[in-house]
């Protein structure tokens, strides 16, 4: 089931509104790069933090220009 209801801060974010996504995002480009120097599971981390920072600075920019808000 599906429900139209969000939360004040969520509407008009989408998809890249949310960390998860980028996280995702993250750990996926860690296994490549850690593919690539043999060592996975620091890729992964790193690749996770790395999407935890760029998300949160992207979400945070997203807010103070109001797009979140619907505001332009």
């Amino acid at each position: 089931m599906t429900s139209n209801n969000t939360s004040p801060g969520a509407a008009g974010l989408g998809i890249w509104g949310n960390l998860g996504v980028w996280i995702a995002f993250g750990s996926a480009f860690g296994v490549v790069i850690g593919g690539f120097f043999d060592n996975v599971g620091l890729g992964v981390a790193l690749g996770a933090g790395l999407g935890v920072v760029v998300g949160s600075v992207f979400i945070a920019r997203r807010n103070a220009r109001g797009e979140s808000r619907g505001e332009s």
